[in-house]
Parts: structure tokens; C-alpha cells; sequence
């Protein structure tokens, strides 16, 4: 019994992933509007009855495919990341947003479409994107705290703020990386570098 759960399980996981990234790639190329329960079956090699039975409605998959890259973008920068703390981890943010940008282009543009559309007042996936908005300024400040106690970053920043700022300008820059991907993105990655180590760095003591 315990076998057949597992296998369960596992078939389970399979139709969920693969229905996940039908999801994305409908969404990158025909827009939220133009991904259905439907096409997302059809791409996916399952019924539009079991996307349906699996996520309940088209709100429901839009969440499910937010939440699953923005965990598997959690985790990139976790592991970019890596323990760093203050400017250094300000920095590592910014690479692991450059890496995404290169080899998971198709996932950060459906999230991105995903989270720049919550701002409909329909949107009904809108707690979703504010709870990982909330979660990534907590992160961002808490690393900023980390550094001032190191006398890395100066005392007079605002931790919050500044974290709010970062996100302001990796959200911008991403909308117009989608708007224009041919602007020099790999330029402008290690221009915010630069900027974090200038802007946040607590003057030497004379």
C-alpha cells in the first residue's frame, strides 16, 4: 500500500510539474489572457478536466504558477547568496538575477507578467505577489542590518528604505529587460554592482 502511494505520489508530481511549465510557456507566448485551462491541458499531454480537478480555476493555476517560480527563484538566491551578509549579499542578488536572466528567461518573464498584472484590482492572485514582495524586502533589510553591524554599511541608511529602493530598481530594470531585451543587460548588472558598494559603504574612519 505504502508503494502504490508513493507512485501516486510520484504521477502526481509529474502532471503538476509538467502542467506548470506548459502554464509558463503558454503564458510567455500567448499572455495571460490567451492561456486557458484548455491549451495548458492540450501542451501539457492531460485533460482540461484533471488542470481543472488539480488547481480548481484558471486564478488557482495563475497562483500556482507565481508561487512555483518565485520558490524556485527563492532558492537561486539563496544558494547565490550563500551565508554573505551586508553589501556583498546585495551584490549576490544581483548576480543571481543576472544568472536567471540568462538560463531561466522564459520562467522570470511568466512570473514577472504574473506579478506586473496583479495590479489589477481583479487580479485575483494579488496576496500571492504582495507575500513575496513582503518576504524579499524583509531579506533585503535584514542584510543591510547585518552589514551595518559590521560597520560595513553606514549607520544613517534607512534599512528598509534602501531595500525598497534595491527592489524599485531590480523590478525596473526586469520590466525593461521584457519591453526591450535587447538593451545591455549584462552592462547594467554590473553598473547596480558598482552602485551598491558606492552608495551603502560606510566612509573609513580618518
Amino acid at each position: 500500500m505504502a508503494g502504490k502511494k508513493r507512485r501516486q505520489s510520484e504521477r502526481t508530481a509529474l502532471s503538476e510539474q509538467a502542467m506548470t511549465e506548459a502554464a509558463v510557456g503558454l503564458i510567455v507566448e500567448r499572455g495571460i489572457a490567451g492561456t486557458t485551462l484548455a491549451s495548458i491541458g492540450e501542451r501539457s499531454g492531460y485533460s482540461r478536466g484533471l488542470v481543472t480537478h488539480r488547481f480548481g480555476s484558471k486564478a488557482g493555476l495563475l497562483a500556482h504558477v507565481h508561487d512555483s517560480v518565485a520558490a524556485q527563484w527563492l532558492e537561486h538566491v539563496e544558494r547565490w547568496v550563500d551565508g554573505a551578509s551586508g553589501i556583498a549579499a546585495l551584490q549576490r542578488v544581483a548576480d543571481a538575477l543576472y544568472d536567471f536572466i540568462v538560463h531561466e528567461p522564459e520562467e522570470l518573464r511568466a512570473m514577472y507578467l504574473l506579478r506586473y498584472a496583479s495590479i489589477d484590482p481583479s487580479a485575483e492572485y494579488r496576496a500571492n505577489v504582495a507575500k513575496l514582495n513582503a518576504a524579499h524586502i524583509r531579506a533585503l533589510s535584514g542584510w543591510i542590518e547585518e552589514g551595518q553591524a559590521q560597520g560595513e554599511i553606514a549607520a544613517q541608511i534607512d534599512p528598509r528604505l534602501a531595500a525598497e529602493l534595491f527592489a524599485s530598481v531590480v523590478d525596473g530594470l526586469l520590466y525593461r529587460w521584457l519591453v526591450s531585451p535587447e538593451i545591455p543587460i549584462e552592462a547594467l548588472h554590473q553598473l547596480l554592482r558598482e552602485h551598491l558598494e558606492s552608495s551603502l559603504q560606510a566612509e573609513a574612519e580618518a
